[in-house]
């Protein structure tokens, strides 16, 4: 997002052009689903009860949460599965949805178990070598399925603007080698997300970049849990309340996604 002056970011006038509610869809991974603060809601989706940003989002603007099926752990095809699930009516009646997905599909999930066990290991190198051919490689489904992706979220429901985010940088520069390089993929998987979503109707991508810039993993105030006493927390490496917060909501403000 690109910030705007302090006071206008963070001023309710906008937000509440009008008084009648508007539905909203949230779709999406963990990073949707509020991994990185809990408590978390009831099931097998780690969405989190108070913080997550669509519950920041519904709490504090006009729109209503109408269907939230973000998911920990989910892909493109769960995106697709999760876009299936959302009522008819509530497709209807959505005039927002927000979405992050690419993630688990450059295989994330493996690259953090793998390399948080033993950056040096095979496996972990295995991981990155993988996740950086999808990446990188010419031959990579990764931007055509995202943009399918897009598509068919736009076409499911032509009345909402698609908000789709960008993933933030994880750690802060040079606390590991490890930390740099996930940075350097979340950069490359950035790069897809704007050029996958260029040029298709109604959908809008939101960087989140700035809004997390000088908080990550090793800053002063980070917007991204890690417990180095607990390296398989749950909430590792995902955005924590601040992170939803002042990370991806006020992106949202910033970048006019709310209407």
């Amino acid at each position: 997002g690109t910030p705007a002056a302090p006071a206008a970011a963070m001023t309710p006038q906008g937000w509440f052009s009008s008084y009648s509610t508007a539905g909203y869809v949230a779709l999406g991974d963990s990073f949707s689903s509020g991994q990185g603060a809990p408590p978390y809601l009831a099931g097998d989706c780690l969405q989190s009860k108070y913080t997550s940003y669509p519950v920041i989002t519904a709490a504090l603007t006009r729109y209503k949460l109408v269907a939230n099926e973000s998911c920990s752990g989910a892909d493109m095809a769960h995106v697709a599965q999760q876009l299936a699930a959302v009522p008819p009516d509530a497709k209807s009646s959505a005039k927002l949805v927000t979405l992050t997905v690419g993630g688990i599909d450059i295989g994330s999930n493996v690259v953090l178990a793998a390399c948080g066990a033993d950056p040096g290991s095979p496996e972990c190198a295995a991981a990155i070598g993988q996740a950086m051919w999808l990446l990188t490689s010419p031959d990579s489904p990764l931007k055509a399925n995202l943009t399918s992706t897009y598509e068919a979220i736009a076409a499911a429901m032509p009345n909402a603007r698609v908000v789709v985010f960008t993933y933030p940088y994880l750690f802060k520069d040079g606390v590991s080698s490890l930390g740099d390089q996930a940075n350097d993929a979340l950069a490359l998987l950035n790069g897809i997300i704007e050029s996958a979503a260029a040029g298709i109707a109604h959908v809008q991508v939101v960087d989140v970049t700035q809004e997390f810039a000088n908080h990550g993993i090793g800053s002063r105030i980070p917007y991204i849990s890690f417990n180095p006493n607990d390296l398989y927390a749950t909430a590792n490496f995902h955005p924590n309340a601040l992170g939803n917060a002042l990370g991806y909501f006020r992106a949202m403000v910033n970048d006019h996604a709310l209407g």
